[in-house]
């Protein structure tokens, strides 16, 4: 499984009408982040469209950036001129085969935001396709395609969660678990040990006080190994 990860703009960019210290773009990254790692633990492949939040791309650039992947998955927050407005909205690519992971991802957003009204989907078409271009260039190499907006930055309620980073941390977790469940995805349980050679020691009693110290902090296959 392998996804590509877009936060939305760059920069300080679209700053919020209600709380002058929430900026878009900010979110974006931040959230992308944490996306990132969590879907990792299900094993997922994981890239993204930048590397820097700084850095400009052009929206149909972007889409394309997820040649080979299963999903293109944009990170947005929404605005409009009614405060009140705080739904979810998953803009799904309009052929549809993103329709179904769109609608759960939006349903999971405002689960866990506890918005007033229900996640939904859009599909907007225009001349050349995909109205949004970085879903027309997702398509272009055959990703499925969600532009996510948690809820609407123009919402006093909305940007106060979303400017707490426990609260994206918790909402970037929920959303891996929605993906992972979508395509038939587990956490690995396994666990991981590393091997560390810790230079050699000409006194046995040495390298055993060495061994215990590893042991206490938690190496668990520390071991003596000797060249004899």
């Amino acid at each position: 499984m392998k996804i590509c990860i877009d936060a939305g703009h760059y920069g300080q960019y679209n700053k919020s009408p209600v709380n002058g210290n929430y900026y878009e773009s900010e979110m974006n990254w931040k959230l992308s982040g944490y996306l990132k790692n969590a879907l990792e633990a299900y094993g997922v492949t994981v890239i993204t469209t930048r590397a820097d939040k700084d850095k400009d791309l052009p929206v149909y650039e972007r889409g394309r950036l997820a040649e080979g992947c299963d999903l293109f998955l944009s990170i947005h927050s929404n605005a409009c001129d009614t405060e009140s407005v705080d739904y979810p909205l998953a803009c799904c690519s309009i052929n549809g085969k993103a329709d179904e992971i769109g609608q759960k991802l939006a349903e999971t957003v405002a689960q866990i935001m506890d918005t007033t009204q229900k996640g939904r989907i859009l599909k907007r078409k225009g001349d050349n396709g995909d109205w949004y271009g970085v879903l027309r260039g997702a398509a272009s190499v055959g990703a499925d395609g969600v532009l996510l907006e948690h809820s609407f930055h123009t919402n006093k309620r909305a940007v106060q969660w979303l400017m707490n980073d426990s609260n994206l941390r918790r909402i970037a977790e929920a959303e891996a678990e929605t993906i992972a469940e979508h395509y038939g995805l587990k956490k690995s349980t396994a666990e991981k040990f590393y091997r560390v050679q810790i230079g050699a020691f000409r006194e046995r009693e040495n390298a055993e006080a060495m061994l215990e110290s590893l042991k206490k902090a938690g190496f668990k296959e520390a071991f003596i190994k000797t060249n004899a």
